[in-house]
């Protein structure tokens, strides 16, 4: 008798230890996997492209942001809508739109393809340096990083559509994304200090005064970020942690640096850590977590 009821029992209770045996097999093959590259959501909101249809600019676009984007696994991408600027530069605006999308705004048209991908890839990275309205005056850091996000781009774009471009007939267009960087290259002003870290003391009070300097960022992007987030791309990540500070502080760049060091995953702290050495800046290593 007992044992019959010891069987019953067991059968009753069966649904459910089958149920937390999914559960657990569920969430373990979830850890396991890797994470998912964010796709990015982007509507063409105007007309007055010139030769460029909307169809293509999106192409182009989503060529560019997948350079970027597939160093960034699990991150969720809010939409973009793009439209055009009648003013000097590109630009991310800090007010949403009607449907709460980011609102990029470049000023290029036709059939520039990489001038589309070079605006673009700057915006994006804004973006993913969580851009906020915050009286920064280390901003021209976070332009440095979007505008060696535009170089790293269009060399990657130059190598992926030699074989995978949007369209078949576009894989002849790969050297002209190459001869652009060329250009901002040898266009770079050159540094006539001793050091690098010479060079940014004898210029921060310029970069800290108007953090869209953009003859002094690119020589940031070029001679520092440049060389390291080619290395090892995967640094591109460390970004997901920068510009967290409280937005009513005014932090020097010792401090901005150390702060998006300290809310880094320890993988990126060497990385940081070899940026803050070429403005030779010594961070306090983080305790391991």
């Amino acid at each position: 008798m007992r044992r019959a009821v010891m069987i019953l029992i067991a059968l009753l209770l069966l649904p459910q230890f089958l149920g937390l045996f999914a559960v657990i097999h569920a969430e373990e093959k979830a850890a396991n996997e890797p994470l998912a590259i964010p796709k990015l959501q982007i509507e063409i909101r105007q007309d007055n492209w010139g030769a460029a249809s909307r169809e293509d600019i999106q192409a182009v676009c989503e060529s560019a942001g997948r350079e970027l984007t597939q160093y960034f696994p699990g991150r969720k991408m809010e939409p973009i809508s793009l439209g055009q600027t009648n003013g000097p530069s590109p630009i991310t605006l800090y007010k949403r739109g009607v449907d709460g999308e980011i609102r990029v705004l470049l000023n290029t048209r036709d059939t520039f393809w990489a001038q589309f991908s070079y605006q673009f890839s700057h915006e994006l990275c804004h973006i993913l340096c969580n851009y906020r309205e915050a009286d920064n005056p280390q901003l021209w850091f976070e332009e440095a990083l979007c505008e060696t996000a535009s170089l790293f781009v269009l060399r990657r774009m130059a190598d992926t559509w030699k074989t995978n471009p949007p369209y078949s007939n576009w894989k002849s267009f790969g050297p002209v994304f190459d001869n652009y960087v060329d250009d901002r290259l040898s266009n770079t002003t050159k540094i006539e200090e001793k050091s690098f870290a010479d060079w940014y003391r004898n210029h921060r009070a310029e970069l800290e005064k108007e953090g869209t300097n953009r003859e002094l960022n690119q020589v940031v992007a070029v001679k520092v970020l440049l060389p390291l987030l080619q290395k090892d791309p995967r640094h591109w990540q460390a970004l997901n942690h920068l510009n967290h500070w409280d937005p009513k502080q005014r932090p020097t760049f010792t401090e901005y640096l150390q702060d998006w060091h300290d809310r880094a995953p320890e993988a990126h702290h060497p990385f940081v850590a070899k940026i803050a050495e070429r403005f030779e800046i010594k961070l306090t290593p983080h305790p391991k977590r």
